[in-house]
């Protein structure tokens, strides 16, 4: 240690023998933390952390005990065969707007859920036929619990009401027919559309893929038979199918969609009186005729390939079309009735009878009056694989003309589908891109099939 006049030092000597001085700088940033206002600021920041954490410990452990209803059953939301459920409070006007929001009011509040019901309860594992009908058209109900044995959900719309006296009554004429015909109390279940007043006079019709949507909705099995609104009906038992093949009906269950392959009668020309009635015009009388009655439609695969060589059946244009390849009718006429086979190359036209899960499937597009072929692309799109059943069909007897619509609904079904393609293959591109399913088997379809339609927008999409 080295003595100084005022004591000792602390400074011990540097390697050169000198002392160095005591450390003081003269730093500005130094002098800018030593500064009060720095302390100040320091001291009131660990103050706040310190009351924030006391606060937000303090808050917790009062917070109250949650209470847990040990007795209280949330797992039911709608049964239409239980007494009460949790929305039972809710009237069905609000719970048909929510569903159907592209709907107005006036036509939300005129729609009447199991206005009629069938006498029997299906079994969850049944297939329940979806149909639509027509005020003028209430005899289809006859023919169709004649073709198909299990339950029926079925909407019917009143167009054009008449009260005037004497006039047809299809309310009346429905309960007659349920009195007389013991199959329909059984198996039909009606849900009621009356088009109010306001929209009596209008040029666009209700929406048919609102009609289907309804009558999924509200079948009581959880799965349905999902047909065509042009006058087909099924010619086999669907349910049998299904029940004699569990491996079919664990991949319905998946999610997959099994095709129905449909059928026309031949329509021939009319015989001379016939011609003699239309020349005179007399109403009704027609240029062609079914070659088929109803009574002598196909019920077996084996009778309608025995008909398709006669030529008094052909194939429908709406699942056979010379344009889509992706069912060949050779392979389907030759399979073996246990062996599904896939659809290839699906076409967006495609518009065939299905059967498909009621719920945690796609609902079908509103936004156009009657297009079925909408419902089956955005299934498509979503994942869902296609198979074509070997031994079950649909046929068209040719007694009903398919709904025609305006030349005002045609020019906006026209522009609506224009970019309906386009629209379908960005939502779900989106939607798999967001869930990180883009490059899932799941995703193939939508990877496929929109490289195609979106390519007129110069989007490139990764191969699958």
């Amino acid at each position: 240690m080295y003595k100084s006049s005022g004591g000792y030092s602390s400074v011990l000597p540097t390697s050169s023998g000198t002392a160095s001085p005591t450390f003081r700088t003269s730093h500005p940033v130094a002098r800018v933390l030593k500064s009060k206002a720095v302390k100040t600021v320091a001291l009131a920041y660990v103050g706040f952390c310190v009351l924030f954490t006391l606060k937000h410990i303090f808050t917790r452990q009062s917070m109250p005990t949650p209470i847990v209803y040990k007795h209280f059953d949330l797992e039911r939301t709608y049964d239409p065969n239980a007494p009460y459920s949790v929305v039972s409070n809710l009237s069905t006007s609000a719970i048909v707007s929510k569903m159907f929001t592209y709907s107005t009011a006036d036509i939300t509040d005129n729609i009447q859920p199991f206005f009629v019901r069938s006498t029997s309860t299906p079994r969850p594992d049944e297939i329940t036929l979806v149909a639509f009908v027509l005020q003028d058209e209430l005899s289809e109900l006859a023919t169709l619990v004649e073709r198909f044995p299990g339950p029926i959900s079925a909407v019917l719309h009143i167009e054009h009401p008449s009260e005037l006296p004497g006039a047809s009554n299809p309310i009346k004429r429905l309960h007659a027919m349920r009195a007389s015909n013991p199959k329909l109390r059984q198996q039909v279940d009606i849900h009621l559309i009356t088009t109010p007043k306001t929209h009596r006079q209008a040029a666009i019709l209700q929406q048919s893929n609102l009609h289907r949507n309804l009558a999924r909705f509200f079948a009581r099995s959880d799965y349905v038979l999902l047909m065509d609104y042009d006058g087909s009906f099924p010619a086999t038992d669907v349910s049998k199918s299904f029940a004699d093949h569990s491996d079919w009906m664990e991949r319905l269950r998946a999610g997959n969609v099994f095709v129905l392959p449909g059928f026309n009668v031949s329509m021939v020309p009319v015989d001379e009186q016939q011609q003699q009635q239309q020349a005179a015009g007399v109403a009704g009388a027609a240029l062609l005729t079914p070659a088929l009655s109803q009574a002598n439609l196909p019920a077996h695969k084996e009778a309608l390939l025995d008909l398709l060589r006669d030529g008094q059946m052909v194939l429908s244009e709406k699942t056979w079309k010379k344009t889509i390849r992706n069912v060949d009718f050779h392979a389907w006429a030759t399979t073996h009735k246990d062996r599904l086979s896939a659809i290839q190359n699906y076409d967006p036209y495609f518009s065939p009878s299905v059967v498909i899960r009621r719920d945690k499937m796609l609902w079908c597009p509103e936004r156009f009056d009657n297009n079925h072929a909408a419902c089956m692309f955005e299934l498509y799109l979503s994942g869902a694989d296609f198979w074509m059943l070997p031994e079950d069909f649909s046929v068209h007897g040719g007694t009903r003309r398919e709904l025609e619509s305006s030349a005002r609904e045609k020019t906006i079904n026209t522009r609506l589908n224009q970019k309906f393609h386009e629209e379908a293959c960005l939502k779900h591109a989106r939607a798999f891109y967001a869930a990180g399913e883009w490059d899932s088997d799941r995703a193939r379809h939508c990877r496929i099939s929109c490289q195609k339609v979106l390519a007129v927008w110069g989007l490139v999409i990764r191969q699958a």
